[in-house]
């Protein structure tokens, strides 16, 4: 891996988790697409124009394709196995390495015959790098990437983008062009919004209350946004008493800057003890991922107890870090929708029950929508000349299209009947 050591801490080499390839079953798959539409007729209402599911269905055959969705929620894998079905189209999905290891593994052997493959986030991960190029060259499945990354329950505003997606795609053209020189692979774009067509502000204010009274808050702000700030400044404190950290930044105006400089110091506590593994991202995300796969690697090679459990609990600090860059106070104004309070609230949920996947508050509609297919092919002799300025300028266009595609889809539901 570029700019990391060969090493770890205690000298060990280090070792790379196993890359889980996917091994598409058509009867669990099948069996899955079942089921998740089931669970999507009771829990939520998909809402989908006819034109979108023809743009997949019409794909030339034999090209390569990516679907590059925004990364609202946990339920998104879910509207892509819906997506599948529906277009009688089989997807293969990029997913976190650690989802593989939950359930003591099943979840793995699950993900992988549901087409799913793993890649280590933050760390340069040839394999499914090469997994996902030979994908697109095959032209038989739609490859599966989220941009984003991570899911930042900021669903009305899209995240920068990795330029991965791009460059899958126009080195699977280029290979498979040695073989066949008409080639083609398409990045289709596609938005999803998520949104309470049902009352929430009682389910918000009584989950509200529930917390507030776990950290022993008195005083309420007048609305929930308020609240909800209030919250985040008591769980940030927390953050900053269990990592022993001091910054000057205090006061809830300035609530955003302290959420960044508490994730600077914590980045910045585990790269002192670390000066092997220095960090080439610019992002404070990209940081704690880049650390954390780092020191993953680290845990597998080490055989001294103690040794790993100091490990661990960096990598749980580099955890926090990617969990506090999507707090975002300034994303939950007083007059803001109560679906953005709801996705706050979540996540704060999320940190203070320690739990992985936080629940919605009720049933939620779906809209989703997909952009014209766009023909990387016809990008190869500018590709030549200067690949980083074409990944740069599609990655930037791409997030672009995506983000104005989501505003449509946030008016959309507004029309449909706003809990705003």
């Amino acid at each position: 891996m570029a700019g990391m050591s060969d090493s770890n801490p205690s000298g060990s080499p280090l070792q790379k988790r196993e890359f889980r390839p996917a091994a598409p079953s058509p009867w669990l798959i099948k069996a899955a697409q079942t089921l998740v539409h089931t669970e999507l007729s009771l829990k939520y209402k998909l809402h989908i124009d006819e034109g979108c599911l023809q743009m997949l269905k019409g794909l030339p055959q034999g090209a390569g394709a990516i679907l590059i969705p925004n990364h609202a929620d946990e339920t998104d894998p879910r509207i892509c196995l819906e997506l599948s079905s529906l277009t009688e189209k089989r997807f293969i999905s990029m997913c976190n390495r650690e989802a593989f290891d939950e359930i003591y593994g099943i979840a793995g052997w699950a993900l992988q015959r549901l087409g799913h493959f793993s890649v280590e986030r933050g760390a340069h991960d040839l394999k499914a790098k090469e997994f996902a190029i030979d994908t697109v060259q095959q032209g038989k499945d739609i490859l599966v990437i989220f941009p984003e990354g991570e899911i930042f329950y900021l669903n009305e505003r899209v995240q920068s983008f990795h330029s991965g997606a791009v460059e899958i795609c126009m080195q699977a053209i280029l290979e498979q062009r040695k073989k066949d020189p008409n080639f083609k692979a398409f990045l289709v774009p596609m938005a999803i919004k998520y949104h309470y067509k049902v009352p929430i502000e009682n389910l918000l204010l009584t989950r509200m209350e529930k917390l507030e009274a776990r950290l022993s808050i008195k005083t309420y702000a007048p609305t929930l946004a308020g609240r909800l700030r209030c919250i985040q400044k008591t769980l940030l404190e927390r953050e900053k008493e269990t990592y022993n950290i001091q910054i000057e930044t205090t006061g809830q105006d300035d609530l955003s800057q302290e959420i960044i400089e508490t994730e600077n110091a914590i980045i910045s506590q585990v790269e002192e003890k670390h000066k092997n593994l220095p960090v080439s991202q610019a992002h404070l995300i990209d940081q704690s991922w880049q650390l954390s796969a780092a020191l993953k690697e680290s845990l597998a090679a080490e055989t001294d107890h103690s040794v790993k459990m100091e490990i661990q609990r960096e990598i749980e600090a580099l955890r926090e870090v990617a969990q506090l860059s999507s707090w975002r106070p300034q994303y939950y104004g007083d007059d803001t929708s109560l679906d953005r309070l709801a996705e706050g609230l979540m996540k704060m949920e999320r940190e203070f029950y320690r739990i992985k996947r936080p629940q919605p508050l009720t049933t939620r509609d779906v809209f989703v929508k997909l952009a014209e297919p766009v023909d990387l092919s016809t990008l190869i002799d500018e590709y030549h000349s200067d690949a980083h300025a074409v990944r740069h300028k599609l990655t930037n266009a791409l997030h672009e299209k995506i983000q104005s595609m989501v505003d449509e889809l946030v008016e959309r539901a507004k029309a449909a009947g706003s809990s705003s």
